[in-house]
């Protein structure tokens, strides 16, 4: 993976792990933040891969952070 490529992924909100941007197998919530698809899946969500969205959102209600 290139340096420029690596500038790009966010960390999982859980559990640190790197997400590419635009992920469908990312859940994005907040502002930016987003969820791994093993951190979403272990939160209740729910992935229609025929679909290609979330058709039960994972909790993140406890991972919100107030803004400044």
């Amino acid at each position: 993976m290139e340096r420029e490529e690596e500038d790009e992924l966010s960390p999982c909100a859980e559990c640190g792990a790197l997400v590419p941007p635009g992920s469908e197998r990312a859940f994005a919530f907040g502002d930016g933040e987003v969820l791994c698809w093993e951190c979403s899946i272990r939160r209740g969500g729910s992935f229609d891969a025929e679909e290609e969205r979330w058709v039960r959102q994972p909790s993140t209600k406890d991972m919100r952070r107030p803004r400044p």
